[in-house]
C-alpha cells in the first residue's frame, strides 16, 4: 500500500502543473509533425536510402517510437534533488526501499505520461496521418513483455545517471550525454536497421536500441536480426547489467554521502 501511494501520488503532482502538461503534449506533436515530414521527404526524394523501408511504413515507426517515448516518464530530478537538498537521508530513515519508491513514483508519472499524453497523440495521428497499426493478439502478447523490459532499462539507467549526484556536484553534462546517446542511438530519430551493418551489430550490445527501436519494430511486427526468444534473452541480460550499475552506483555513492547540519 505504501508504494500504491507513491504511485498516486506521482500521478497526481503530474496532473497538478497544467503549463507543463501543455507545453510537453505540444512538443511532442511538433515531433511527430518534423519527422514524419522528414521522413515522407527522404522516401519521396531518396528512396534507395530507406533499406527494408518504405514510406507508410517509415511514418508509422516514427509515430509509434514517439508514443513509446513519450509514455516514459523522466523522473531523474527526484533523486538529484534529494540529494542536493540532503532530503535524502530522511528517506533512509522511512521504512521503505529508496529505489522501490523512486521506481513506484516513476511508475505513477509514466501512467500519466501513458494516458494523458500518449493516447492523446495516438487519436491525433489516427485521424491526422491516417494511421492504422495492424495490431492483433499475438503482437501485443509479444509487445507487452519487451515494453516492460525497455521500461525497466529506462528506469535502471535514469536512477543510475541521477546518483551520480553523491559524486559530483553537477550532473547535468552527464545527463545530457546520456540523453544524446539515447537519441542517437535508440531508434527514437533513425530507425537502427538504417545505420551500416558494422554499427548495427555494435549498437545491438548497447542498452540504447532496447528503449525503443525493439519495442517499436515488434509493435509494427518488422523482421529482427534475431528471433524473439533470443530478444527476450538479450533483454534480460541487458536488465542485470543495468541493475548491476545501478545498484552499484548507488550504493557506493550512498557510503560516501556526507551531510552537515544537526
Amino acid at each position: 500500500m505504501t508504494y500504491l501511494k507513491f504511485i498516486s501520488n506521482a500521478f497526481q503532482r503530474s496532473l497538478a502543473y497544467k503549463l507543463e502538461y501543455y507545453t510537453g503534449l505540444f512538443n511532442a506533436f511538433l515531433y511527430i509533425f518534423i519527422f514524419t515530414s522528414v521522413w515522407k521527404n527522404v522516401a519521396r526524394e531518396s528512396p534507395g536510402f530507406l533499406g527494408p523501408w518504405n514510406e507508410s511504413g517509415l511514418i508509422q515507426y516514427a509515430i509509434l517510437s514517439t508514443l513509446i517515448k513519450v509514455s516514459f516518464g523522466r523522473n531523474e530530478n527526484l533523486v538529484t534533488t534529494k540529494i542536493k537538498s540532503g532530503d535524502i537521508v530522511y528517506d533512509f530513515l522511512k521504512p521503505y526501499n529508496f529505489f522501490a519508491m523512486y521506481f513506484a513514483d516513476s511508475i505513477g508519472v509514466s501512467l500519466f505520461q501513458f494516458f494523458a499524453r500518449a493516447v492523446p497523440l495516438l487519436l491525433f495521428s489516427i485521424f491526422f496521418f491516417g494511421i492504422t497499426p495492424e495490431v492483433d493478439l499475438i503482437t501485443v502478447a509479444k509487445f507487452i513483455p519487451v515494453y516492460f523490459f525497455s521500461f525497466l532499462i529506462f528506469i535502471l539507467f535514469g536512477f543510475a545517471i541521477s546518483s551520480l549526484a553523491f559524486y559530483f556536484t553537477e550532473v547535468f553534462s552527464f545527463m545530457i550525454l546520456y540523453s544524446a546517446l539515447v537519441t542517437l542511438l535508440s531508434g527514437s530519430v533513425i530507425p537502427v536497421n538504417l545505420f551500416p551493418k558494422g554499427w548495427i551489430s555494435l549498437i545491438s550490445y548497447t542498452p540504447f536500441p532496447y528503449l525503443y527501436y525493439y519495442p517499436t519494430t515488434v509493435l509494427i511486427n518488422m523482421p529482427l536480426e534475431f528471433s524473439y526468444s533470443e530478444l527476450l534473452v538479450r533483454y534480460a541480460i541487458q536488465t542485470v547489467i543495468a541493475s548491476l550499475f545501478a545498484a552499484t552506483v548507488y550504493n557506493f555513492g550512498k557510503r560516501k554521502l556526507e551531510l552537515a547540519g544537526g
